[in-house]
């Protein structure tokens, strides 16, 4: 039981590590809740889906439309 707890709180940690050293990774309700589930796993896998710009990537708004 101990390791489901610690996976479910170092996986986020990984998600927030990765946003901070700019992976385009985008924080949302879905992506934590798929590190708090998965963990590390989990973590992986969204960073994995988001270099490959196939989803949880982070939105661009182009400066035209601001």
């Amino acid at each position: 039981m101990t390791n489901i707890a610690v996976n479910a709180i170092v996986g986020p940690i990984i998600l927030f590590i990765a946003n901070a050293v700019d992976l385009g990774v985008q924080i949302s309700l879905v992506t934590l809740l798929v590190c708090a589930i998965l963990g590390v796993p989990g973590a992986i896998l969204v960073i994995l889906l988001a270099l490959l710009d196939i989803a949880f990537v982070a939105a661009v708004v182009p400066a035209t439309l601001v």
